[in-house]
């Protein structure tokens, strides 16, 4: 099964949630791939692999495109039963993958071979327009788009349907939205959300807004030591981020809970 979070807005949590859903149903004993389709590659860094990233030039999703590894070569380990490929550059990929139609087979032949190999294949998309990421849209199973709970989180919810109305994508993908950032203490977040709940009514009949995740800046700190919010061991943090790490399971059990896949 192919997933992915996305948005046409930058900053939102896409890549945040993606790498946590993934470690979830990790941690529930499935098979899980991260396919990284961006040029940061920061999905590796939450996970606390930044480092080997850069430890090997020959193990990108282009090698395997080329033929010149194996995808086992490619494979960096993230956690247990979680895999990830990084990518070398989204736009050279998008260029070859829009001039060479058998290019783009050999790409859509690959990423059938990851959904043969795992129960599940999330791929962290960038918020730019590239033929990459309308592939993979096309194919996925699971669309969750992420939604800022402010003005321009709106705007990019507006912008991200327009793209996939301009791309040919099915809106019917769109599976889930998923608003962020949500505030009792804020009056901007709520008005964000009623707006959101009925521009998914008016354009996304197959669609399920989910319950907002709340402001969780704690989550940061967490990333930022290499750790997960499923992680096991807590040895590197304080009692206060452990109490935090307890929270975020809580919301985040809830939320993956809620997506039915």
């Amino acid at each position: 099964m192919l997933i992915t979070y996305f948005c046409k807005k930058g900053g939102v949590g896409k890549t945040t949630i993606l790498g946590e859903h993934a470690d979830y149903l990790a941690s529930l004993g499935k098979k899980v791939l991260i396919v990284s389709i961006d040029d940061q590659n920061s999905i590796f860094e939450m996970f606390g692999k930044s480092s080997e990233v850069f430890n090997r030039e020959d193990n990108y999703i282009e090698h395997l495109l080329t033929e010149s590894i194996s995808i086992d070569e490619a494979l960096i380990e993230m956690r247990p039963n979680i895999d990830g490929i990084k990518t070398l550059n989204i736009d050279m990929l998008s260029k070859k993958l829009t001039l060479e139609r058998a290019f783009e087979k050999q790409f859509v032949n690959l990423i059938e071979e990851f959904k043969s190999r795992y129960d599940y294949v999330f791929v962290d998309l960038p918020p730019s327009s590239n033929r990459t990421s309308e592939i993979i849209l096309e194919l996925c199973n699971h669309i969750i788009l992420i939604v800022e709970l402010n003005k321009l989180g709106v705007n990019g919810f507006y912008n991200t349907l327009q793209y996939f109305v301009d791309s040919g994508i099915e809106l019917d993908k769109i599976r889930y939205v998923l608003p962020n950032g949500f505030s009792k203490m804020k009056s901007v977040p709520s008005v964000a959300l009623e707006e959101i709940v009925t521009i998914t009514k008016d354009n996304l009949q197959n669609a399920i807004v989910l319950k907002p995740i709340p402001e969780k800046s704690n989550i940061q700190t967490l990333q930022q030591k290499g750790i997960v919010i499923f992680d096991e061991d807590v040895t590197s943090l304080n009692y206060y981020q452990k109490n935090q790490k307890k929270l975020l399971i809580e919301v985040f059990t809830e939320l993956f809970k809620s997506i039915k896949l």
